[in-house]
């Protein structure tokens, strides 16, 4: 009888070793861009043709790869970084296990020219799916460069999952932008199918480099946090509340600069920001943690992307004391914990009124009776009590208090108008009656990297909303026109929320759902706040414009808008009944 169990060939089990690591293109070039750090680089060049999917190539003017060394290189756990167990737990590089070169290897086809700063010449060598085809020697400068093409060409099914060409550039633009955030002193250049794309020289100053990649609005809105405590050291920059972001992308982890993701810090960050930025925003944040190797295991994941700490709680305390020290330093104003605080007025009317829970009872608005049958809710149709709704005031400057059909209805005003909003824009989206307003003077806005890319992948989606906007310098942009419906107050704001929105879902073109994704910014953007004091007029327009929707139905992002509560459940809790 055969045996069920199996050695696997050589051929598969670095194919699955492969799969470890190399995920996609960008996978190469973060290994590839973290190699020639280690080499001591202070100049790098990472060129990519289609996103990747054709090319890959890293040149750095490193310290090079010895001639007899270059074939070791290319075999599985062969690396200069790890002589005997105990240097596991004192890694002070970013690679270190000895699978990259090989892995890369094994799905494409790879190209390694190099040189060490002593030898007159090179050395060559050509590797195809993992097999050495030739070694040869050439001139070439100090330092190494490294060709990939093709890359999962022997496995098909595997490139069949990779993306669209922009979407796997933006994949790789995010390592770049990383590594470039974590070593300042190193010059980084990226060229995108011949094109210089982005160049940050090297410098001494750790803000120079983040204002070139993240902008000047965010640089201009970030303090400097230091804390040292113990074997911590923590530095960095963390944001204002006064600037955040919609999604958490604008927070950089590092580990003894080795980029990371860790829920546990990201939640020390995220609850010492939890009271001073509105809920669903997130600050920016660029935190170097520097800890004592031994005092943390890197080894717990194949692409290197998690860490082990030996003490989690220590490292979660020093985080959140390190932040708070910072926005203690700078308390929030009263405008800046609430929206739409530009209002004096409105913000004197909140201070006085908000001991009071209700503005007093206004006229009735009917609720259609089709509506309210649908849910269940009985109607009372004697001489007594007709189906109205009575607007009876305002809870805490967020719900809307009415009476009607026998029952206490709330709603919540911001879910209520962004519902309203958004099928208003979407009426006039598809009938094409979308029309923009020219801006007298064009309002200019300048993006981080990932800003900038995710507009230019939409900037037709832009369009077709109503925006115009063109750049006019790296990483700047003119905003010349806006949708007639979105209030010239702060487009820019506006922008940047439908750009944190759409980096979410990784959306391109003109496509339907960029299209309303778009729009649902939009409204959420436009539409009342919360903790917004509105007057007699501005509920009985909100509750009129109301009445053709269900009481089932929900905002954009899928909460409810109304809660019914039947006067019968009140009289059960007075003993009434």
């Amino acid at each position: 009888m055969p045996r069920k169990i199996q050695i696997l060939p050589d051929h598969i089990s670095q194919t699955i070793a492969a799969g470890e690591v190399i995920e996609r293109p960008a996978s190469v070039v973060k290994e590839l861009l973290e190699n020639a750090i280690d080499a001591g680089s202070s100049e790098i060049l990472l060129e990519l043709k289609e996103g990747g999917l054709q090319l890959i190539r890293v040149v750095d003017n490193g310290e090079g790869i010895d001639c007899e060394d270059v074939p070791i290189a290319l075999q599985r756990y062969a690396t200069s970084k790890i002589k005997n167990l105990e240097d596991l737990y004192t890694i002070q590089t970013l690679g270190f296990r000895g699978e990259a070169l090989p892995s890369i290897a094994s799905v494409s086809h790879i190209t390694i020219t190099t040189r060490i700063p002593h030898s007159l010449s090179g050395t060559k060598v050509i590797c195809e799916g993992g097999e050495i085809k030739s070694i040869s020697e050439v001139g070439c400068p100090v330092g190494t460069e490294v060709e990939v093409k093709n890359i999962f060409y022997n496995i098909p099914v595997k490139r069949r999952f990779l993306k669209s060409i922009r979407s796997e550039l933006r994949y790789a633009l995010n390592h770049f932008v990383r590594l470039s955030l974590s070593h300042p002193s190193v010059s980084f250049k990226l060229i995108h199918d011949g094109r210089m794309v982005h160049q940050y020289l090297k410098t001494d100053f750790p803000l120079v480099r983040i204002e070139a990649l993240l902008g000047k609005e965010i640089y201009d809105h970030l303090k400097r946090l230091e804390l040292e405590d113990g074997e911590v050291r923590i530095s960095g920059f963390a944001s204002l509340p006064a600037i955040s972001k919609g999604n958490g992308d604008g927070i950089y982890l590092y580990v003894n600069r080795r980029f990371v993701r860790d829920r546990m810090i990201y939640k020390a960050i995220t609850e010492a920001y939890r009271h001073v930025i509105p809920a669903g925003k997130f600050p920016i944040v660029i935190l170097f943690l520097n800890l004592p190797p031994f005092t943390l295991d890197v080894n717990v994941h194949p692409t290197k992307a998690e860490v082990k700490f030996k003490h989690p709680e220590k490292i979660y305390q020093a985080v959140s004391t390190a932040i708070q020290m910072v926005l203690e330093e700078d308390p929030p104003r009263l405008e800046e914990t609430i929206d739409q605080a530009d209002d004096k007025e409105l913000l004197s009317s909140q201070k006085v009124q908000s001991s009071f829970p209700f503005r007093g009872p206004w006229e009735p608005y009917p609720l259609l009776d089709s509506e309210m049958e649908e849910e269940g809710i009985p109607i009372v149709r004697d001489s007594a009590e007709s189906p109205f709704i009575h607007i009876l005031g305002q809870i805490r400057g967020t719900y809307i208090l009415c009476e009607g059909g026998g029952n206490l209805i709330f709603i919540d005003q911001h879910a209520a108008h962004e519902r309203i909003l958004i099928e208003k824009f979407k009426r006039e989206y598809e009938t094409q009656s979308t029309t923009c307003e020219r801006l007298l003077v064009p309002i200019l806005i300048e993006l981080s990297l990932e800003e900038s890319f995710i507009l230019d992948s939409a900037v037709e989606a832009f369009q077709v909303i109503g925006f115009e906007i063109e750049p006019v310098g790296e990483k700047l942009y003119a905003i010349r026109s806006i949708p007639s419906f979105l209030s010239q107050r702060d487009p820019k704001a506006a922008v940047r929320e439908i750009l944190d929105e759409l980096s979410l879902f990784n959306r391109e073109g003109r496509g339907t759902e960029t299209i309303h994704a778009i729009l649902v910014t939009l409204a959420c953007h436009s539409a009342i706040k919360g903790n917004y004091i509105l007057r007699k007029e501005e509920m009985e327009e909100l509750v009129e414009n109301l009445t053709p929707f269900n009481t089932s139905t929900t905002c954009p992002h899928g909460r409810p808008i109304f809660f019914i509560l039947p006067l019968d459940d009140l009289k059960k809790q007075f003993k009434r009944k």
